[in-house]
């Protein structure tokens, strides 16, 4: 994809809601590492019926190319012709101009399930640590808990295009010849308010990002090419002379799970941090969010599901 003047993989962009709401513009960012990019979804009707646009935003320029000599199309043109998935909080969605309705209602998410962590010393409107390794963020919190587990690798895959903003991995049985590489993403998104509450806003993102993950184990050639992103994202950072993602366990072990995950099996769990959430004031809404999120990971996949927020 082409923004401004630069060149990005898709691969390295995210793709992000802004200021999600029932009856507002529905309008999304295309996020690289230093530039972003905003389109409008527009709903019209023309003389053969409802139809859609979308619409980049005044001041952006924006294009999709596919292969290195093909030229640069639209980008309002690309995504008319691959419209994303929005989703909405009652699982409900809308691919272009084509809503799609929950056919089949769940119970809402159970409370009861939510772990509750004490968060103290953490700012909750911190998410990143970034290369700073800010110990009072959201996500230097989750390192700090995880160091404390078995786990034969955890990552910090933090940045546009990420997997997951924490990444673990661990060896099950022989770590020369594992039954299994058990994977987990922890995606951890800041609070929108000071303190923890019932903002239906706070999990937008997150449970977006949770549902994205499926990507990743879509396929035993999509297991594989996940440790080589996490290869590639270290070797990235290390050529701009950054400090290591690896937060235990390193490239060669890495490099050896990668071999070792063209025939063994991996499983891949999926873990949601948001401290904005407080457990005891979850609203209906958050809680109808969460449920949709964790049906559709059992539902392709099968992907176990949590939920780490506040008291």
């Amino acid at each position: 994809m082409v923004i401004g003047p630069n060149i990005y993989p898709i691969s390295e962009l995210d793709l992000e809601l802004l200021t999600p709401s029932v009856d507002g513009p529905l309008r999304f960012r295309i996020l690289a590492e230093e530039e972003s990019a905003e389109l409008e979804l527009e709903l019209f009707e023309d003389g053969e019926g409802p139809n859609y646009r979308f619409v980049v935003q005044v001041g952006t320029n924006v294009r999709v190319r596919r292969g290195e000599r093909a030229e640069a199309d639209d980008a309002a043109e690309f995504f008319y012709d691959n419209p994303p998935m929005i989703w909405f909080h009652d699982g409900s969605a809308l691919e272009g101009n084509d809503f799609i309705p929950l056919k089949t209602t769940h119970p809402p998410y159970d409370a009861a399930r939510i772990l509750d962590w004490d968060w103290t010393g953490t700012d909750i409107r911190k998410e990143s640590q970034g290369e700073d390794k800010a110990i009072d963020s959201i996500q230097a919190r989750v390192i700090r808990t995880l160091m404390n587990s078995d786990y034969h690798m955890i990552i910090d895959d933090d940045g546009k295009g990420e997997a997951a903003d924490v990444v673990t991995i661990k060896l099950v049985g022989d770590v020369a010849a594992p039954s299994s590489i058990d994977v987990e993403f922890y995606h951890c998104k800041y609070s929108h308010g000071n303190a923890a509450g019932r903002r239906v806003d706070d999990l937008y993102e997150v449970c977006g990002q949770a549902q994205k993950s499926i990507a990743w184990i879509s396929s035993h050639e999509k297991r594989t090419d996940l440790f080589t992103h996490l290869l590639r994202r270290e070797a990235r950072r290390q050529e701009a002379e950054g400090i290591s993602r690896y937060e235990r366990g390193d490239g060669e072990l890495l490099l050896t799970i990668r071999e070792m995950s063209r025939l063994c099996p991996v499983t891949l769990k999926i873990n949601i941090v948001q401290p904005g959430l407080s457990k005891a004031q979850a609203s209906p809404e958050q809680l109808e969010l969460l449920s949709v999120t964790e049906t559709y990971l059992m539902e392709t996949y099968r992907l176990p599901f949590a939920v780490i927020a506040n008291a």
